[in-house]
Formats: structure tokens, sequence, C-alpha cells
């Protein structure tokens, strides 16, 4: 199993791969960005949406899960906005039982995300904000 990291879409294919490898030496364990796993897994299920809902769900052909858990880079824990898509993933971790975490790329400190509320925003940029276990 993996962890699958959440990252945006507008983020720099080389930002990913450095945070990938800061990742997977943390926590032990191979650490597979958005980026790849949509682009490997994505196109079967049927595109887009199909493989947002997937994720949290998703099994190796034995029916082992394929992740464990998301991990959501932030800027910083005060009220972090996530996109549209994040969200969905973010809430299907946490409906299968899975934890989720916000990693803020800067201090490397992790804070457990709880759930995720909308925001007003019409933006799928901002559509909702992460909300943290204190």
């Amino acid at each position: 199993m993996a962890v699958f990291l959440a990252h945006a879409k507008s983020v720099a294919d080389e930002l990913i791969d450095e945070w990938v490898e800061v990742l997977s030496a943390a926590w032990h364990t191979a650490v597979v960005p958005g980026r790849d796993d949509y682009l490997k897994r994505s196109r079967a299920l049927g595109g887009w949406n199909t493989w947002v809902r997937d994720v949290p769900l998703a099994e190796d052909w034995g029916g082992d899960p394929l992740f464990f858990t998301i991990v959501v880079p932030v800027m910083h824990f005060d009220n972090p906005t996530i996109g549209s898509a994040t969200q969905a993933l973010v809430r299907g971790f946490l409906a299968a039982g899975k934890p989720a975490y916000a990693w803020n790329t800067e201090t490397r400190e992790y804070a457990e995300i709880v759930d995720v509320v909308e925001t007003a925003s019409d933006s799928w940029q901002d559509a909702g904000m992460l909300v943290f276990n204190t």
C-alpha cells in the first residue's frame, strides 16, 4: 500500500517529484502523486469524475487497497483551501475510514484532517477548507 499525494494540478512536476522523495523517506513507503495515478488509471476508469471517486477505494488485483492514506500539501494550517477534486478525494478517504493528513511543505509538519467544509467561493480551486483535529 502507498500514500496518495493529493497535490494541486498546477504544481510543477519538479516540485511534485521533490515532495514524493521527501514524503517517501518520511513515511518509509511508496508515495504516489495524483498526477501519476491519474495518468496510469483514469482512462480505463472512464475519466476524471470516476477516477476521483475510485482513488480512496482502489484495490490491486489481489484485493488489497492501493492507498492507505492521503496527504495534502499546504502552505499553512490556517484555514487552507483546496480544489474540488482534492475535496472529493479527502472526503472519500475519510468516508472509507482511512486517515487524511495535511502536510506543511515549508515546516514539514503534519495535521490530521477530520473534515472538509464548503467555501462560498465559485472557484473550483477554492471549493473546500480543511478542518483539523485539534
